[in-house]
């Protein structure tokens, strides 16, 4: 298929050298049906990029879906080859051509994820394109790692330096759709807080929230944020795929424990929250590592992490964080070590039909004496059933 565009057609260099660039905009549906991406795989060492995370593409469809006035103006950026230029004025004609079963004629550089999401948001919508015209594999390789290591972020402080007149308040509302934060150690906070799909929304223990509201403790949000990047996985390089990653793990537990999202539920406390969060995340990494399951792992993408959370709570019993446990405070690393002891115990004794407190060492034994005996006027436990 041919297509056609108008564009602005230039070398960037005041010498005159350097690629012919070409500056125009396209349907996302389009540029989908004529570009590729260079990916690395199995059989393809040297591709550059790694598979598009879900939890990104979805971010960017709800960006244009919360606000009718958010746009992305970044253009991606594409090698096109075999281009037939033809110069009218300030404004040239590009020609290229599309055949089904041959290589397609523009490879992305950078903006996959842009270009996905723009595409998930509607096939006609406009997408910014910077084209290197005629490039060679060396120049589109090169490109790549340029624009992968030299971008850095911006601090909100140089925003606010700025002579523009905007008010705070509304840039925070538009903010909160591209789940950012004008304070920069919010991070992951802020987000969890205010997001309309997290499960913690309105509960964090601060005082954006009411006192009677406020139940999980800001620091167990920034170390269960943490103990995701701490994974290792690529699809997790980026603030707002870790937020996704735990809005769709906690969303399920909350779907699934929702009596145990309450105050004083030792699943809320900082210790319950980051200790879950590491055992799924152990789970998962562990889950990756089998060639039988890794198929299941992506945590870029949201529903594979939600499926994954719901197999592994249904190895585990909400019980273990309705009884008492046996100290006050296990929120030391040694404490942390203890629940997660239990929490592998409570999984292989569920698994494999075992009575759920068997060898369980953080459970009080004189509450599991009494609570088996109100449970059908069972013996108390013997002295080494937890």
């Amino acid at each position: 298929m041919q297509y056609e565009y108008d564009a602005f057609v230039f070398r960037q260099r005041a010498d005159g050298g350097g690629p012919l660039l070409a500056l125009f905009q396209a349907p996302a549906g389009e540029v989908d049906a004529w570009t590729d991406v260079d990916r690395l795989a199995p059989d393809n060492k040297l591709g550059p990029q790694r598979e598009p995370k879900k939890s990104r593409i979805s971010s960017i469809k709800r960006f244009f879906a919360d606000d009718p006035d958010n746009t992305i103006p970044t253009a991606i950026v594409v090698g096109l080859k075999e281009v037939d230029v033809a110069a009218q004025g300030n404004i040239s004609k590009i020609r290229f051509e599309a055949v089904p079963g041959q290589p397609k004629p523009g490879l992305i550089i950078d903006g996959q994820h842009r270009l996905r999401g723009l595409q998930a948001v509607n096939d006609a919508t406009l997408v910014p394109i910077v084209a290197i015209l005629e490039a060679t594999d060396l120049e589109m390789a090169f490109q790549f790692l340029v624009i992968n290591n030299k971008s850095a972020k911006v601090p909100p402080d140089h925003i606010r330096a700025l002579a523009l007149n905007y008010s705070q308040e509304q840039l925070a509302i538009r903010l909160r759709t591209a789940r950012l934060s004008q304070d920069p150690n919010l991070g992951s906070v802020g987000v969890l807080d205010e997001d309309d799909e997290s499960p913690f929304r309105g509960i964090v223990d601060w005082p954006n929230n009411s006192v009677d509201a406020r139940i999980v403790a800001p620091s167990a949000i920034e170390s269960m944020a943490a103990e995701v990047r701490s994974l290792g996985f690529g699809e997790l390089e980026d603030l707002d795929s870790v937020n996704a990653f735990l809005i769709a793990m906690w969303s399920v537990i909350k779907e699934e424990w929702p009596d145990l999202f309450v105050k004083g539920s030792k699943l809320m406390s900082k210790v319950g929250l980051i200790c879950i969060t590491q055992f799924v995340c152990t789970t998962m990494k562990t889950w990756a590592r089998n060639p039988h399951l890794r198929n299941q792992v992506d945590p870029g993408d949201p529903e594979k992490v939600k499926n994954i959370t719901r197999d592994v709570l249904n190895t585990l019993s909400p019980r273990f964080f309705k009884a008492d446990w046996s100290s006050t405070s296990y929120d030391t690393r040694a404490g942390r070590d203890q629940i997660m002891n239990d929490l592998e115990a409570l999984s292989f004794n569920v698994t494999n039909s075992e009575p759920w407190y068997e060898g369980l060492k953080v459970v009080d034994r004189n509450w599991l004496q009494v609570h088996l005996a109100e449970q059908g006027g069972a013996a108390a436990a013997p002295a080494d059933a937890v």
